[in-house]
Protein backbone atom coordinates (compact mmCIF):
# COMPACT_ATOMS: atom_id res chain seq x y z
CA UNK A 1 0.00 0.00 0.00
CA UNK A 2 1.68 3.10 -0.79
CA UNK A 3 -0.33 6.22 0.28
CA UNK A 4 0.76 9.71 -0.63
CA UNK A 5 2.89 11.55 1.85
CA UNK A 6 2.40 14.76 -0.03
CA UNK A 7 -1.65 14.60 0.34
CA UNK A 8 -1.36 13.38 3.42
CA UNK A 9 0.49 15.96 4.81
CA UNK A 10 -1.48 18.77 2.94
CA UNK A 11 -4.93 17.96 4.45
CA UNK A 12 -3.77 16.83 7.81
CA UNK A 13 -2.32 20.25 8.05
CA UNK A 14 -4.42 22.76 6.36
CA UNK A 15 -7.39 21.17 7.43
CA UNK A 16 -6.89 21.31 11.70
CA UNK A 17 -7.11 24.81 13.09
CA UNK A 18 -4.82 23.12 15.61
CA UNK A 19 -1.94 22.51 13.36
CA UNK A 20 -2.13 25.36 10.93
CA UNK A 21 -2.29 28.20 13.63
CA UNK A 22 -5.61 28.64 12.86
CA UNK A 23 -7.88 29.22 15.95
CA UNK A 24 -10.49 26.17 16.34
CA UNK A 25 -13.43 27.44 14.71
CA UNK A 26 -16.42 28.95 16.92
CA UNK A 27 -18.64 25.84 17.74
CA UNK A 28 -16.31 23.08 16.56
CA UNK A 29 -16.63 19.98 18.78
CA UNK A 30 -14.15 17.41 19.95
CA UNK A 31 -16.94 15.07 20.83
CA UNK A 32 -18.51 14.61 17.17
CA UNK A 33 -18.04 11.06 16.12
CA UNK A 34 -16.12 10.17 13.01
CA UNK A 35 -17.76 7.65 11.47
CA UNK A 36 -17.72 4.20 10.99
CA UNK A 37 -17.61 1.70 7.94
CA UNK A 38 -21.72 2.12 8.16
CA UNK A 39 -21.71 5.36 8.13
CA UNK A 40 -19.68 6.10 5.20
CA UNK A 41 -21.64 3.54 3.42
CA UNK A 42 -24.44 5.68 4.06
CA UNK A 43 -23.53 8.57 3.11
CA UNK A 44 -22.26 7.26 -0.10
CA UNK A 45 -25.79 5.31 -0.64
CA UNK A 46 -27.73 8.89 0.33
CA UNK A 47 -25.30 10.80 -2.33
CA UNK A 48 -25.77 8.38 -5.05
CA UNK A 49 -29.39 8.40 -4.47
CA UNK A 50 -29.43 12.50 -4.61
CA UNK A 51 -27.38 12.53 -7.76
CA UNK A 52 -30.12 10.16 -8.99
CA UNK A 53 -32.66 12.84 -8.48
CA UNK A 54 -30.79 15.93 -9.41
CA UNK A 55 -30.49 14.48 -12.76
CA UNK A 56 -33.75 14.17 -12.88
CA UNK A 57 -34.92 17.35 -12.21
CA UNK A 58 -32.48 18.61 -14.48
CA UNK A 59 -33.84 16.92 -17.42
CA UNK A 60 -37.59 17.65 -16.12
CA UNK A 61 -36.25 21.34 -16.30
CA UNK A 62 -34.65 21.24 -19.66
CA UNK A 63 -37.94 19.73 -21.20
CA UNK A 64 -40.10 22.45 -19.77
CA UNK A 65 -37.67 25.26 -20.84
CA UNK A 66 -38.19 24.08 -24.41
CA UNK A 67 -42.02 24.29 -23.95
CA UNK A 68 -44.05 26.97 -25.74
CA UNK A 69 -46.34 29.81 -23.65
CA UNK A 70 -45.34 29.09 -19.98
CA UNK A 71 -47.22 30.24 -17.13
CA UNK A 72 -44.98 31.39 -14.75
CA UNK A 73 -47.43 32.47 -12.51
CA UNK A 74 -48.28 28.39 -12.02
CA UNK A 75 -44.96 27.42 -11.14
CA UNK A 76 -44.09 28.81 -7.55
CA UNK A 77 -42.85 25.18 -6.18
CA UNK A 78 -40.99 22.69 -8.04
CA UNK A 79 -39.56 19.34 -6.89
CA UNK A 80 -38.91 15.67 -8.22
CA UNK A 81 -40.46 12.34 -6.40
CA UNK A 82 -39.90 8.96 -6.95
CA UNK A 83 -42.30 6.21 -6.88
CA UNK A 84 -42.34 2.61 -7.67
CA UNK A 85 -43.15 3.38 -11.73
CA UNK A 86 -40.74 6.11 -12.24
CA UNK A 87 -39.21 9.71 -11.33
CA UNK A 88 -41.99 12.83 -11.08
CA UNK A 89 -41.39 16.45 -11.61
CA UNK A 90 -43.76 19.09 -11.27
CA UNK A 91 -43.92 22.39 -11.19
CA UNK A 92 -47.15 23.99 -9.50
CA UNK A 93 -48.76 25.75 -6.73
CA UNK A 94 -49.30 25.79 -2.89
CA UNK A 95 -52.41 27.42 -1.28
CA UNK A 96 -52.76 28.22 2.15
CA UNK A 97 -54.51 25.11 3.25
CA UNK A 98 -51.27 23.34 1.85
CA UNK A 99 -52.69 22.01 -1.10
CA UNK A 100 -50.74 21.79 -4.11
CA UNK A 101 -51.83 22.19 -7.58
CA UNK A 102 -49.88 20.92 -10.73
CA UNK A 103 -49.10 23.20 -13.78
CA UNK A 104 -46.46 21.28 -15.46
CA UNK A 105 -45.94 17.34 -15.04
CA UNK A 106 -42.91 15.18 -16.34
CA UNK A 107 -41.83 11.27 -15.75
CA UNK A 108 -39.07 9.31 -16.80
CA UNK A 109 -38.04 6.01 -15.82
CA UNK A 110 -36.03 5.23 -12.27
CA UNK A 111 -32.94 3.75 -14.08
CA UNK A 112 -33.03 6.39 -17.34
CA UNK A 113 -34.09 10.16 -16.42
CA UNK A 114 -32.45 11.53 -19.02
CA UNK A 115 -35.61 9.78 -20.60
CA UNK A 116 -37.96 12.84 -19.02
CA UNK A 117 -40.92 13.77 -21.01
CA UNK A 118 -44.05 16.14 -20.23
CA UNK A 119 -47.46 13.97 -18.26
CA UNK A 120 -50.72 14.75 -18.45
CA UNK A 121 -51.77 16.18 -15.89
CA UNK A 122 -54.36 13.77 -15.39
CA UNK A 123 -51.95 10.89 -15.74
CA UNK A 124 -50.33 11.80 -12.28
CA UNK A 125 -50.71 9.24 -9.72
CA UNK A 126 -52.35 10.45 -7.07
CA UNK A 127 -52.06 13.81 -5.04
CA UNK A 128 -48.43 15.06 -4.34
CA UNK A 129 -49.62 18.31 -1.86
CA UNK A 130 -47.54 16.70 1.20
CA UNK A 131 -44.39 16.39 -1.07
CA UNK A 132 -45.52 19.84 -1.80
CA UNK A 133 -45.93 21.26 1.77
CA UNK A 134 -42.54 19.59 3.00
CA UNK A 135 -40.54 21.39 -0.01
CA UNK A 136 -42.23 24.50 0.38
CA UNK A 137 -41.49 24.65 4.44
CA UNK A 138 -37.67 23.37 4.13
CA UNK A 139 -36.94 25.82 1.20
CA UNK A 140 -38.49 28.84 2.75
CA UNK A 141 -36.27 27.91 6.09
CA UNK A 142 -33.42 27.70 4.18
CA UNK A 143 -33.79 30.91 2.40
CA UNK A 144 -33.99 32.16 5.30
CA UNK A 145 -30.90 30.36 7.19
CA UNK A 146 -28.38 31.71 4.13
CA UNK A 147 -29.87 34.33 2.28
CA UNK A 148 -29.44 33.05 -1.00
CA UNK A 149 -32.40 32.36 -3.55
CA UNK A 150 -30.99 29.64 -5.58
CA UNK A 151 -31.56 26.40 -3.70
CA UNK A 152 -32.78 22.86 -5.06
CA UNK A 153 -34.90 20.75 -2.99
CA UNK A 154 -34.14 16.79 -2.71
CA UNK A 155 -36.96 14.68 -1.58
CA UNK A 156 -36.18 11.33 -0.07
CA UNK A 157 -38.89 8.91 0.85
CA UNK A 158 -37.87 7.30 4.04
CA UNK A 159 -39.22 3.50 4.61
CA UNK A 160 -41.96 4.37 7.15
CA UNK A 161 -43.13 6.88 4.27
CA UNK A 162 -41.34 10.21 6.28
CA UNK A 163 -40.40 12.83 3.84
CA UNK A 164 -36.41 13.53 4.01
CA UNK A 165 -36.13 16.91 2.04
CA UNK A 166 -32.79 17.95 1.37
CA UNK A 167 -31.84 21.42 0.34
CA UNK A 168 -28.60 22.25 -1.82
CA UNK A 169 -27.40 25.44 -2.86
CA UNK A 170 -27.84 26.35 -6.70
CA UNK A 171 -26.17 28.10 -9.31
CA UNK A 172 -26.67 29.04 -13.20
CA UNK A 173 -22.99 29.97 -13.79
CA UNK A 174 -21.19 27.03 -15.49
CA UNK A 175 -17.71 28.17 -13.65
CA UNK A 176 -19.00 29.11 -10.46
CA UNK A 177 -20.20 26.29 -7.63
CA UNK A 178 -21.51 26.46 -4.16
CA UNK A 179 -20.47 24.07 -1.24
CA UNK A 180 -22.30 24.73 2.25
CA UNK A 181 -25.18 26.06 2.80
CA UNK A 182 -27.64 22.83 2.74
CA UNK A 183 -29.92 21.74 5.73
CA UNK A 184 -32.05 18.06 5.74
CA UNK A 185 -35.32 18.07 7.12
CA UNK A 186 -37.85 15.33 7.88
CA UNK A 187 -41.13 15.74 8.01
CA UNK A 188 -44.29 13.48 8.72
CA UNK A 189 -46.15 11.34 5.48
CA UNK A 190 -48.53 14.28 5.30
CA UNK A 191 -45.82 16.73 5.17
CA UNK A 192 -47.43 19.00 7.75
CA UNK A 193 -45.30 17.87 11.08
CA UNK A 194 -41.48 18.72 11.13
CA UNK A 195 -39.48 16.10 13.24
CA UNK A 196 -36.14 17.10 12.65
CA UNK A 197 -34.18 20.35 10.94
CA UNK A 198 -30.68 19.89 10.29
CA UNK A 199 -28.36 22.11 9.46
CA UNK A 200 -24.99 20.15 7.19
CA UNK A 201 -22.97 23.48 7.11
CA UNK A 202 -22.54 26.35 9.29
CA UNK A 203 -21.97 28.84 6.19
CA UNK A 204 -22.04 28.95 2.47
CA UNK A 205 -18.53 29.31 -0.04
CA UNK A 206 -18.20 29.46 -3.86
CA UNK A 207 -15.92 27.78 -5.72
CA UNK A 208 -14.47 29.63 -8.92
CA UNK A 209 -13.11 27.84 -12.20
CA UNK A 210 -11.88 30.54 -13.90
CA UNK A 211 -8.06 30.96 -13.95
CA UNK A 212 -6.41 32.57 -10.94
CA UNK A 213 -3.97 36.20 -11.15
CA UNK A 214 -1.41 34.23 -12.58
CA UNK A 215 -3.07 31.34 -14.73
CA UNK A 216 -3.01 28.87 -12.22
CA UNK A 217 -5.73 25.87 -12.25
CA UNK A 218 -8.34 24.94 -10.22
CA UNK A 219 -7.28 21.88 -8.71
CA UNK A 220 -9.67 21.00 -6.01
CA UNK A 221 -10.56 22.37 -2.43
CA UNK A 222 -10.57 21.63 0.85
CA UNK A 223 -12.52 22.87 4.19
CA UNK A 224 -13.10 22.00 7.59
CA UNK A 225 -16.27 20.49 8.90
CA UNK A 226 -17.98 22.17 12.33
CA UNK A 227 -20.98 20.23 12.57
CA UNK A 228 -19.93 16.18 11.23
CA UNK A 229 -16.90 14.64 12.13
CA UNK A 230 -16.74 13.18 8.46
CA UNK A 231 -17.87 14.15 4.98
CA UNK A 232 -21.60 14.46 4.20
CA UNK A 233 -23.54 12.99 0.81
CA UNK A 234 -24.85 16.39 -0.22
CA UNK A 235 -21.03 17.43 -0.80
CA UNK A 236 -20.39 14.12 -1.93
CA UNK A 237 -23.68 14.13 -4.94
CA UNK A 238 -22.04 17.61 -6.08
CA UNK A 239 -18.95 16.29 -6.87
CA UNK A 240 -20.29 13.22 -8.88
CA UNK A 241 -23.01 16.24 -10.07
CA UNK A 242 -19.88 18.57 -11.45
CA UNK A 243 -16.58 16.53 -12.08
CA UNK A 244 -15.16 19.24 -13.08
CA UNK A 245 -14.79 20.44 -9.52
CA UNK A 246 -11.84 17.66 -9.56
CA UNK A 247 -11.71 16.64 -5.44
CA UNK A 248 -12.68 17.68 -2.40
CA UNK A 249 -10.93 16.88 0.69
CA UNK A 250 -13.11 17.25 4.32
CA UNK A 251 -11.55 17.20 7.58
CA UNK A 252 -12.98 18.06 11.07
CA UNK A 253 -11.44 20.95 13.01
CA UNK A 254 -10.55 18.82 15.71
CA UNK A 255 -10.11 15.69 13.73
CA UNK A 256 -6.71 14.20 12.17
CA UNK A 257 -8.56 12.53 9.79
CA UNK A 258 -9.16 13.67 6.16
CA UNK A 259 -12.13 12.43 3.51
CA UNK A 260 -10.83 12.52 -0.04
CA UNK A 261 -14.13 12.79 -2.21
CA UNK A 262 -13.80 12.23 -6.40
CA UNK A 263 -16.71 12.50 -8.70
CA UNK A 264 -16.82 8.46 -8.89
CA UNK A 265 -18.27 8.41 -5.61
CA UNK A 266 -15.35 7.13 -3.87
CA UNK A 267 -14.22 8.02 -0.33
CA UNK A 268 -11.06 7.68 0.95
CA UNK A 269 -10.27 8.09 4.59
CA UNK A 270 -6.45 9.37 5.16
CA UNK A 271 -4.86 9.21 8.24
CA UNK A 272 -1.38 9.52 10.08
CA UNK A 273 -2.78 6.17 11.71
CA UNK A 274 -1.88 3.14 8.87
CA UNK A 275 -4.75 0.61 10.58
CA UNK A 276 -7.51 3.72 9.70
CA UNK A 277 -6.38 4.24 5.81
CA UNK A 278 -8.84 2.71 3.27
CA UNK A 279 -11.30 3.49 0.69
CA UNK A 280 -14.65 2.94 0.03
CA UNK A 281 -15.13 2.12 -3.73
CA UNK A 282 -17.98 3.19 -5.92
CA UNK A 283 -19.44 0.20 -5.63
CA UNK A 284 -20.20 0.29 -2.04
CA UNK A 285 -17.34 -1.73 -0.94
CA UNK A 286 -13.92 -1.44 1.25
CA UNK A 287 -10.74 -2.00 -0.16
CA UNK A 288 -7.15 -0.52 0.71
CA UNK A 289 -6.05 2.44 0.28
CA UNK A 290 -4.87 2.90 -3.78
CA UNK A 291 -3.38 6.37 -4.34
CA UNK A 292 -0.28 6.58 -5.90
CA UNK A 293 2.11 9.31 -5.45
CA UNK A 294 2.20 10.58 -9.27
CA UNK A 295 -1.64 10.64 -8.50
CA UNK A 296 -1.42 13.00 -6.17
CA UNK A 297 -3.53 16.55 -6.37
CA UNK A 298 -1.63 19.76 -5.85
CA UNK A 299 -1.99 20.81 -1.63
CA UNK A 300 -4.70 23.39 -1.78
CA UNK A 301 -3.87 27.33 -0.83
CA UNK A 302 -6.51 27.12 1.73
CA UNK A 303 -9.20 26.32 4.00
CA UNK A 304 -12.83 27.19 5.00
CA UNK A 305 -14.44 26.32 8.16
CA UNK A 306 -18.09 24.98 7.28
Amino acid sequence: MRVVPLLVVAVLCFGCGAHSGRAKPEGADSTVPIPDDAELRRVQARAKYIFDAERAAIFATDRLLTQDALDHSRMEWFFTVPREDGWYSLFGSVDDAGTFTPAYAFKAPRDDAEQMAPLPLDALPGDFSPVARAVKASMLATVEAFERGAINPVVYVEEDGDLTVYVLQGTQDPRRFYLGGDLRFRYSPDGRTQREAVRLHQSVFAISLEPGPEGELYQGSVHSHVLFGGPLETELATLMLYPELGALTVVHAASRIAYFLTPDGAIRVLSEAPERQRILKPDGTFGPLDMEEDAAPAAPSGQVDL
